[in-house]
């Protein structure tokens, strides 16, 4: 794969290589992507991020390859937490196909403690421990901490892993046969489902909300309800179904103006399900639909402090940091994009989307202009060498 130790490159180097490899010109990658030529070009000098999980589907169909032949290793390989957490992976695989043939592990660690972590996007706390749990907890536990599998592992680059784990959480649920975390089960396998499937994960999450709506009266099962929602209109965004996101963005607020906010404990499965969960979501949503100041003005809504959590925090600011990009608002992008860094610094450094924007930010500034904030978002985005002087 294209890319250097310590400093991935940016997508767009990596768009330029596989055309290259493909021997397509950019203006034919551009016809087959769905975009112009000199679109293309920005994106391949770095000019212009890749931003919208659709331009990277459209990118990676287009090159037959994957997004993760486009996006790179998951953060710097030398990063001390990501190496910490990634040292585990090994022991994960083990105790998931010892699992598989039956060799149960008994658990020894703490549920609670380990989804405070999770919910902290603290990977390196959370890995030494998943290989134990994933490997021998049952019933509401095993769904939870898988749950925090799968975002542990995709984030870490190991997307095959995070659907063996998801798969195991939904076999789970089922057994037990409890329609709320069948739902919640079910939000996980779409959570780990490739971005490259078109249509599927919207199809499925708006299946499983039909099959567990007849029991939406119960509080729990609607609050999986809504979290299947909130995921189904993020995909068909990706699908470019703006009717469908909508629509699925209606039903996810209805459920949670009913319940309204989570308590201290957050909910079923600590999901924080309720209307500022929502907003989180609605501002992904516009932005993926390419309405970046619609997603300002819905952030404009969103009080993000009444859910004190890393992973519903970091993901809101960095959407926030891209829109503000998007709309030529460089400055105030980069300060939040450096909210969404002290919020969840290890999330941060493993996300090539934010690391591409601040890339593009610092490229298109002079010299001269580079703030401190640029040179600090720089060096936490791995970047340094577009600062040195």
């Amino acid at each position: 794969m294209a890319t250097t130790v310590g400093e991935p490159l940016f997508i767009g180097a990596q768009v330029a290589y596989w055309r290259q490899r493909r021997g397509k010109s950019q203006r034919v990658l551009a016809g087959l992507a769905g975009m112009s030529q000199p679109y293309l070009n920005q994106i391949e000098n770095g000019r212009r991020p890749v931003e919208r999980r659709a331009t990277l589907v459209a990118l990676a169909s287009a090159l037959d390859v994957s997004i993760a032949d486009l996006t790179g290793q998951s953060g710097d390989p030398t990063d001390p937490a990501r190496a910490a957490a990634a040292a585990h992976v090994p022991h994960i695989r083990e105790a998931l196909i010892r699992r598989e043939i039956g060799e149960l592990e008994e658990p020894r660690h703490d549920v609670r403690g380990l989804m405070i972590a999770g919910g902290s996007y603290d990977f390196a706390t959370v890995a030494p421990q998943l290989p134990n749990m994933l490997g021998g907890l049952r019933g509401a536990d095993l769904v939870q901490v898988a749950h925090v599998g799968v975002y542990t592992l995709k984030h870490l680059g190991y997307p095959d892993l995070a659907r063996d784990a998801a798969r195991l959480a939904v076999a789970e649920a089922r057994e037990l046969g409890n329609p709320a975390w069948i739902g919640i089960a079910e939000f996980i396998r779409v959570l780990a489902m490739p971005p490259e499937m078109p249509g599927a994960p919207a199809r499925l999450a708006q299946r499983v909300a039909d099959e567990i709506q007849p029991h939406i009266g119960d509080p729990e099962v609607r609050q999986a309800y809504g979290m299947l929602h909130l995921h189904a209109a993020l995909r068909a965004a990706v699908d470019h179904r703006g009717d469908q996101a909508y629509e699925h963005l209606r039903e996810a607020g209805a459920a949670a103006e009913s319940l309204g906010e989570p308590g201290p404990d957050l909910g079923l499965a600590r999901f924080a399900f309720g209307p500022t969960n929502v907003g989180f979501w609605t501002v992904a949503t516009e932005l993926e639909l390419g309405e970046p100041r619609r997603a300002l003005e819905a952030a404009d809504d969103v009080a993000p402090g009444r859910l004190p959590i890393a992973n519903r925090q970091a993901p809101f600011f960095a959407d926030v940091a891209t829109a503000m990009a998007q709309v030529g608002r460089d400055q105030e992008a980069i300060a939040t994009f450096l909210r969404a860094e002290a919020t969840g610094p290890q999330w941060f450094r493993l996300r090539p989307t934010v690391r591409d924007t601040i890339g593009s930010i610092i490229r298109r500034a002079k010299r001269n202009s580079l703030t401190r904030q640029m040179r600090s978002a720089a060096t936490a985005a791995n970047l340094a060498s577009l600062i040195k002087d």
